[in-house]
């Protein structure tokens, strides 16, 4: 299946000598300098010129810009052949030189190696082996992320994945999954009805709801590149059902089952017996669960003192608390992968902006502001951005931001767009 080639043909070899050398982090998840690099023209056997400018250098110049972390020189570029101390004159703080090889085969080696400008000595050196049918972009967004990884000690995001709803037709949505930078696009499921609320477990396991039997019901993988199946109900049926999601170490999901009278309670399945255990109790709406990175606590959205706020407790029901208290309505919390944020939305005057909550501070931040409407928030798994769904071209297509609200980036045009959520890869 097309959506699996990169993990069965890619290999990324760490070359001998500096790489494995290194222990030093440049700098930390959280600074806001960046550091500048210069790159000279990678020199290239059996590829023109313009390919790699479109599929490799460009791209490569857009994951980097989107880290936050890394700025490309673009003014007062020295020839290629000039000494480092031309690059270091001109403000580049880290030198990078590629080479690409494509055999007959068509299979690609790429070398990469980095100097710093100042001290003049390797920071950082890898060569990448690619079988003729990945892209050579997909080379750009692994360089990116291991730049990125060399620079702060956590590997960058540019290859990861994105994972949504989108409406196909009238009456019809699927799950469909999409590189980080809105390219490969993959229909996931095929049931040809509703299929709704995607969550990813960490070893890429695939659960959610769907209609396709007439009521709802809860779906997913056993194993990893395993068969679709149904988890929820067993037998008969359950109720309405929604918002599934992963706990940390897959043997459970957390989700909502509802009642004929509108209401509707957290609930967790485990997967192992199939027992499904109530963890709300009450009249109500209790919907929306999101896991810590421990599994031990969840966040989720209630309207139990009036207007939706979001709660706490934990994974027993135990120790609940409310979490927000600014605003008349706050839903859709998202846990950030380090449990110290969460992310979630509130609404002012019609519509729905992002909003950070820090919870070491009890502080929250707001993201988003503007006359459209942005849903749906999920991190990315450095933590760095938010991947969301907002109107503010018309229909509901994915964005990123960075948690500044500064870099809002619209990851692609496909419209009819829900519930995305961004992991490493499937």
């Amino acid at each position: 299946m097309t959506r699996f080639f990169i993990r069965t043909f890619l290999c990324i070899l760490a070359a001998s000598g500096l790489w494995g050398q290194q222990t030093e982090v440049v700098l930390t998840a959280t600074s806001s300098a960046k550091l500048v690099l210069g790159m000279t023209q990678p020199k290239a056997s059996g590829l023109d010129d313009t390919t790699i400018a479109t599929e490799f250098t460009a791209v490569l110049k857009r994951d980097l810009d989107e880290t936050g972390l890394i700025a490309l020189l673009q003014e007062r570029l020295p020839a290629d052949a000039a000494a480092v101390k031309a690059w270091k004159e001109a403000g580049a703080q880290w030198l990078l030189n590629v080479r690409m090889t494509k055999a007959a085969s068509g299979d690609l080696q790429m070398e990469a190696s980095a100097l710093d400008t100042a001290a003049e000595k390797g920071v950082f050196t890898r060569t990448y082996n690619a079988n003729r049918i990945v892209p050579l972009r997909y080379l750009a967004h692994y360089l990116a992320d291991d730049l990125v990884g060399r620079l702060t000690g956590e590997k960058g995001v540019a290859s990861s994945r994105i994972v949504f709803v989108r409406q196909t037709s009238p009456g019809v949505k699927e799950i469909f999954q999409v590189d980080r930078d809105g390219a490969g696009l993959v229909q996931l499921t095929r049931h040809g009805s509703l299929t709704l609320s995607p969550t990813i477990a960490a070893d890429g396991r695939l659960a959610y709801v769907t209609y396709k039997g007439g009521a709802p019901e809860i779906w997913g993988q056993r194993r990893k590149d395993g068969p679709h199946e149904r988890f929820y109900p067993t037998t008969g049926a359950g109720g309405m059902l929604s918002s599934p999601v992963w706990s940390p170490d897959g043997k459970r999901l957390a989700f909502v089952q509802g009642d004929r009278r509108g209401n509707s309670d957290i609930m967790t399945l485990d997967l192992a017996t199939g027992r499904a255990r109530r963890l709300t109790d009450g009249n109500g709406i209790n919907t929306e669960p999101t896991w810590n990175p421990n599994g031990n606590q969840l966040a989720f959205t209630s309207d139990r003192e009036g207007g939706p706020q979001v709660y706490l407790m934990q994974d027993d029901g135990s120790n609940l608390r409310r979490l927000t208290g600014e605003g008349q309505y706050n839903a859709s919390p998202a846990w950030s992968p380090n449990g110290a944020m969460l992310a979630y939305v509130s609404r002012f005057e019609g519509k729905f902006d992002l909003f950070v909550y820090k919870l070491g501070e009890g502080k929250a931040y707001q993201i988003t502001t503007g006359v459209s409407t942005s849903e749906s928030p999920a991190w990315s798994p450095d933590e760095r951005r938010l991947v969301f769904t907002s109107n503010r071209f018309g229909s509901s297509q994915l964005f990123t931001t960075d948690l500044s609200g500064r870099q809002i980036v619209r990851l692609a045009e496909f419209s009819g767009c829900q519930s995305p959520r961004w992991i490493r890869g499937r």
